[in-house]
């Protein structure tokens, strides 16, 4: 009985995480990191797109 109710966490736990990288996706579709923003390029990139008042990111082509 109990391994149903660690097997049940464990499931429920996955499908958790699957539903939070989905939505994760969707928040940073529109930046060129992906909701990364642990890099210095990162930053340099969301300044120079403030300073010059574009809607796309810099690094779009």
């Amino acid at each position: 009985m109990w391994q149903y109710v660690v097997l049940g966490i464990v499931l429920l736990s996955a499908l958790g995480y699957v539903v939070y990288r989905i939505w994760q996706s969707f928040q940073a579709a529109s930046d060129p990191c992906h909701g990364c923003s642990g890099c210095a390029i990162h930053d340099q990139l969301k300044a120079k797109q403030k300073l010059e008042g574009r809607k796309k990111p810099v690094c779009f082509k």
